[in-house]
């Protein structure tokens, strides 16, 4: 708005006289925005009128349908035990309840550690090193859905090494305090178990030192399975071979019937087995060819294949010459050194390294120092408790004290026997496993390519389908071979991980997993197995972690068996929430719940009656004939209390007498008033003692509420007899029905009113097109006279200014006249 300076010159108030000249106008205008300010309050009283018509219209629409009224309710016999629920699908009646299990989350506390580990502590200093390359701490952790492998490094952290675990699948977390971990897995349940397994003898290490060495996963390596899995060597003159027990029990049998047959070509090999068993009775006892049955046959099976050599990684075999691989130095002064001995040439050698000038040897004395002297050699019970005996003291063993003490002599070297490597490519047992692991993945490989090929067009189609076929016939020939399937079953136990929690199979697992590192993991488990169950290797359970297995939950409903991953099962309906194991059958009492539908009953009346009485109080209001919208300038003559209490008045009566309300007040009370039929019976709401009070006894506004006879909570009806709750507990599909009926009737009455015409849109029970335009069509007209009061304002304005120039000229020629004549 411009600044004007004006009646200077005249001393007229400019302002005051071009605002009397222009009051006709400025009233048009000002009345316009009077009626445009009114109508938004019209908008928006019926916009939240609108918002709760078209709630109880929802609502109401629900329920039509039986599935609205399906309230049950459950009692159990010993809630110490169990809870229920039932929805509305539960069958009515007592059910018997057994709990057999409940469901568990997977869990291992870690071994108590030394009292010193922090986060930041790193695996060295528990003693975790990785000797060299071929032998590195590698261990996997297997959870439902994959698995996977951590090669613990020397300089990891403790956090670190939290964080693969976190990354695997599990929740691990190491406490400080308790110098404990703890690992879970993320669901409970079987599928979601897990296990923490070595892939290498350096990972049993660090297993061991971690505390992480549980229960379970001891017991899953001395499983007698193993027997089955790794072949020992037979060795005699002529009979040299590799057999597994199940070979072994196959061999006897054949054995048996060619001692059996006269008639049969003589065999040198099974002669010289006959005659190695018969050589130590005290061993096999004295077997009658002719007469031993199958299960002394399988007896001397076992004791066969226990006596044979076992030559793979273990240490029962010392006359196999193995490899220590190390190295000194660093950079360009790094040096390899190699050094291969069976148990015999170690114990000779460290009975003289300590004088030995070589430089060969002069490397290996630093090297068995640096790795050796820390290591336990035995422990003695004394007076003053448990004392902890090492190989050397400060970094150094002490050479001449070994070679005077054989004892000590042959535990050092078997610790560096068992420490060097053995080309395990060759063993009978690795070639298996690796020949069957190929076939295998192979198999599925081919599969899943051929499923993948494009086919779209016919050409490609029936290429897909051929290679399919191919690829269906590879897969099913290598899991034909009994060796292959052997192998399949022992790695989908002990290392696979299902496709999904709706898929079972493992072809996933099998396309996806590494051969060479499968390989190795699987036969580093058969191979520890086999040399635990022989005796070569003694398992470290001093500080052993404790492991609760996931386990579904298990209940008896009926004398049917069901099982869920949580505590929580549901059946037809019916929820068991499973609080503890029962020695016995309890009860479940399903049964309709009264209380519930009359509360949905209750609930429904009161939502109506807030209603109906809101939309009552707006068409009964006051008039408000005499009141209209403040100007700015009216309000600055009023205090604020006095311009809210005005304004209101105004918006208590926007809805009076509306027909729009009437409508929709008219609608909803015929069809509460209406009466239905059920099942041949007129039924309304009287039928079930709800009715309104009638004029006389209602409050104002408030002759269209319902009330429920006996409701406690209603003061105007609680005396009376309580009908409502008696119908539902005798027959509540007889009031279901009538509820269904009544709501029906309801809903399609404010369907009606919410339909879309050409002054409303659709779910709206106002003319709220019409009111939009209508305030359009305002805003127009104000616009309108807004522009000719600021046309009229600058013509006046424009008028005075030039009166004011020449009054002003006119002075200024009187000053001049006046000062020439002296004046």
């Amino acid at each position: 708005m411009p600044i004007r300076l004006s009646g200077l010159a005249s001393g007229l108030d400019t302002e005051a006289i071009v605002g009397a000249l222009v009051s006709a106008y400025s009233y048009k205008k000002d009345k316009y925005v009077k009626a445009q300010t009114k109508l938004s309050w019209k908008q928006e009283a019926w916009s939240t009128l609108n918002s709760k018509v078209y709630s109880l219209y929802t609502s109401v629409g629900t329920m039509r349908y039986s599935s609205n009224y399906t309230a049950k309710k459950t009692t159990v016999s010993d809630t110490s035990k169990a809870t229920a629920t039932a929805s509305g699908s539960a069958i009515n009646g007592t059910q018997s309840l057994e709990i057999n299990q409940l469901a568990k989350t997977a869990f291992i506390t870690g071994g108590e550690l030394d009292g010193s580990v922090t986060g930041s502590s790193t695996m060295v200093s528990l003693g975790i090193k990785n000797s060299n390359a071929l032998d590195k701490a590698s261990i996997a952790v297997r959870t439902g859905t994959k698995t996977t492998n951590i090669e613990i490094d020397s300089s990891m952290t403790i956090n670190q090494f939290v964080n693969k675990l976190n990354e695997a699948g599990v929740i691990a977390n190491f406490d400080e305090k308790n110098q404990r971990f703890f690992i879970s897995s993320k669901t409970s349940g079987k599928e979601g178990d897990f296990s923490i397994s070595a892939n290498s003898s350096q990972g049993l290490s660090a297993l061991n030192k971690l505390g992480l060495m549980s229960n379970t996963e001891i017991e899953d390596i001395t499983k007698s399975t193993s027997n089955t899995l790794a072949k020992k060597l037979f060795d005699f003159t002529t009979a040299k071979n590799y057999y597994d027990l199940s070979d072994t029990k196959s061999l006897l049998a054949k054995i048996k019937e060619y001692k059996n047959d006269s008639s049969a070509t003589a065999n040198t090999e099974y002669d010289e087995i006959v005659s190695y068993i018969a050589s130590d009775t005290d061993k096999f006892g004295a077997v009658d060819w002719s007469t031993v049955s199958e299960d002394d046959l399988s007896t001397l099976a076992t004791k066969l294949y226990n006596s044979a050599t076992y030559d793979t990684t273990g240490t029962k075999s010392t006359a196999i010459t193995r490899t220590l691989k190390f190295s000194v130095g660093e950079g360009d002064d790094k040096k390899e050194y190699s050094f291969q001995k069976n148990l015999d040439g170690w114990k000779e050698l460290l009975a003289e390294i300590g004088d030995s000038t070589d430089e060969d040897v002069v490397a290996l004395r630093d090297y068995l120092n640096k790795t050796f002297a820390g290591e336990v050699y035995k422990t003695e019970t004394t007076d003053a408790g448990i004392q902890v005996l090492k190989f050397g003291t400060d970094g150094e063993i002490d050479w001449s004290e070994i070679a005077g003490d054989s004892d000590k002599l042959e535990a050092l070297a078997k610790q560096i026997y068992s420490k060097s490597t053995y080309d395990i490519s060759n063993d009978a047992t690795y070639q298996e496993i690796s020949k069957s692991i190929n076939e295998i993945r192979d198999g599925y490989v081919a599969v899943a390519e051929a499923k993948a090929l494009p086919a779209t067009t016919s050409e490609e189609i029936a290429i897909r389908s051929a290679k399919m076929q191919a690829a269906q016939e590879q897969l099913d020939a290598a899991l034909a071979d009994p060796t292959n399937q052997k192998w399949k079953e022992y790695v989908e136990t002990n290392f696979g991980v299902k496709n999904s929690a709706y898929d079972s199979s493992y072809s996933d697992f099998w396309i996806q997993s590494d051969n060479l590192e499968l390989v190795q993991s699987v036969f580093y488990r058969v191979d520890l197995a086999a040399n635990v169950t022989a005796g070569n290797i003694a398992l470290d359970n001093s500080n052993t972690a404790t492991k609760v297995n996931g386990e579904d939950a298990i209940i008896k409903l009926n004398d049917v068996t069901y099982t869920s991953n949580t505590n929580s099962i549901t059946v037809n309906g019916l929820t068991i929430e499973a609080l503890a194991k029962t020695t016995s059958a309890i009860s479940v009492n399903v049964s309709n719940d009264t209380d519930a539908l009359y509360d949905k009953v209750k609930d429904f009346l009161t939502s109506y009656n807030n209603l109906m009485n809101e939309m009552q109080k707006l068409y009964n209001a006051d008039s408000a004939k005499d009141y209209e919208p403040l100007t700015d300038d009216e309000k600055a003559e009023m205090s604020e209390t006095e311009i809210e209490k005005w304004e209101q008045k105004i918006k208590d009566s926007l809805l009076r007498r509306d027909t729009s309300l009437s409508g929709i007040i008219s609608a909803m009370t015929m069809s509460m008033m209406s009466v239905y039929e059920v099942n041949g019976e007129k039924i309304s709401w009287s039928t079930f003692g709800i009715h309104t009070l009638g004029t006389l006894n209602a409050e104002k506004n408030e002759g269209y509420a319902y009330h429920i006879d006996g409701d406690s909570e209603d003061s105007k009806t609680s005396g009376n007899e309580e009908k409502l709750r008696a119908a539902l507990a005798e027959d509540p599909d007889r009031v279901i029905e009538f509820l269904k009926q009544m709501t029906s009737g309801l809903y399609k009455s404010l369907d009606e009113k919410m339909k879309s015409t050409a002054v409303k849109s659709v779910y709206t029970v106002y003319n709220d097109k019409e009111m939009a335009s209508e305030y359009s069509n305002y805003s127009s007209l104000i616009k309108t006279w807004t522009d000719r009061v600021q046309d009229m304002e600058d013509a006046y304005y424009k008028k005075f200014a030039a009166m004011e120039s020449a009054l002003a000229t006119l002075q200024s020629n009187s000053s001049s006249i006046s000062s020439l004549l002296g004046g």
